[in-house]
């Protein structure tokens, strides 16, 4: 799976032209029909969308196929990715889940699937960014971040200095997107999915695709 853009005409052009990496071997990408339907949940409607899929075709590339997901999205969740963060950002600053709930507007064990699930990861999840923010920074300076006294605190600290540094680091090409748009785009869409964290292709499309 790859996070892209939002705009699908622009994506299209992009993936057309070669101009999108595999994140699994850094190699060009190439149309390969799409993914299933899928429902997102927003703010206050559902909305049906058939993300493009990708296949990796160079001659020396690995060969794998990727769904390209749009970055308001996270892989395997149906809620977008800013009421998610939203909810991550309220448990790092302490409240509880019952709080986060109803700011969301979501059923009790969706948001408690969330934070369980971040959790429970927190720290790969920590190391991961530390990782994205070291490639952004590319040898310059990295935040200092000071020890929050939780791993949910300190892995959402670690993002957020991550995304900073990636901004910084890319500057006009990104400043237009979000937060929560900007932490699916550098966790390549699995901050959340079930499966292991793989930091090492995320920031291969970071700045020319986001």
């Amino acid at each position: 799976m790859l996070s892209v853009g939002a705009d699908v005409v622009l994506v299209e052009r992009q993936l057309v032209a070669g101009e999108l990496c595999c994140p699994d071997c850094g190699q060009r990408l190439a149309p390969w029909g799409h993914a299933t339907p899928r429902f997102v949940r927003g703010d206050r409607l559902v909305r049906r969308i058939r993300p493009r899929r990708a296949i990796c075709s160079a001659a020396l590339g690995c060969g794998r196929s990727h769904v390209l997901l749009p970055r308001f999205c996270l892989g395997r969740r149906v809620d977008v990715v800013a009421v998610i963060w939203a909810a991550l950002l309220a448990r790092a600053a302490g409240q509880g889940w019952r709080a986060i709930t109803a700011a969301a507007g979501r059923p009790a064990s969706t948001v408690r699937g969330w934070l369980s699930r971040f959790t429970e990861h927190a720290e790969p999840i920590r190391v991961a960014f530390a990782w994205v923010e070291r490639r952004a920074a590319a040898g310059g300076d990295l935040d200092r971040l000071a020890p929050t006294g939780g791993a949910v605190g300190d892995a959402v600290a670690q993002i957020g200095a991550a995304c900073a540094a990636v901004r910084r680091r890319w500057g006009v090409g990104v400043l237009t997107v979000s937060p929560a748009q900007m932490v699916a785009a550098c966790s390549g869409g699995w901050l959340l999915a079930a499966r292991a964290l793989r930091p090492a292709g995320w920031l291969i499309n970071t700045s020319p695709h986001l």
